[in-house]
């Protein structure tokens, strides 16, 4: 279990992996990399949505993998870690996300039955302002293997 790290595109990931962002519970993929899933995958983003509106507050600590849409030649699947129950100034404390990162990551891996390839950025580390070096170190001690991508132009 190793986490790996190249400069790259996320959304160039090999095809039928699963590319994993952290989102809130309020159905928001306004800002950062959620912005761009939202405009890259629409109907995963609806889908997102709605599953927000139905379980609210109770999805964090949870993940919701959303399977490729008919025509998506990558196959790729989307991994939304719900690790904070909201956004901007009212997002949970970094001890509180990580927290719940931890427990979205377990869920992910039961179920990713298939094993297959985990494809992220720097999640939390961007919008909920949560260090990486403390994210990874939540991925390391789960012995989690993942693919980190940093933008060739950061």
């Amino acid at each position: 279990m190793t986490l790996s790290y190249i400069t790259g595109d996320l959304f160039s990931a090999p095809p039928n992996s699963i590319l994993v962002h952290a989102c809130n519970t309020q159905g928001s993929w306004g800002a950062g990399i959620a912005l761009t899933f939202k405009r890259k995958y629409p109907a995963h983003f609806a889908q997102y949505k709605a599953h927000c509106k139905e379980h609210g507050r109770d999805l964090v600590g949870t993940c919701l993998v959303l399977p490729p849409r008919d025509g998506d030649a990558t196959g790729h699947e989307i991994a939304c870690l719900f690790t904070s129950q909201a956004y901007g100034k009212r997002k949970d404390t970094a001890e509180d996300i990580l927290a719940a990162t931890r427990s979205a990551l377990e869920d992910l891996m039961m179920q990713n039955i298939e094993g297959k390839a985990l494809h992220a950025c720097r999640f939390n580390s961007g919008k909920f302002a949560v260090p990486w070096e403390e994210t990874e170190a939540v991925l390391t001690t789960l012995g989690v293997s993942m693919t980190i991508y940093t933008p060739a132009n950061s």
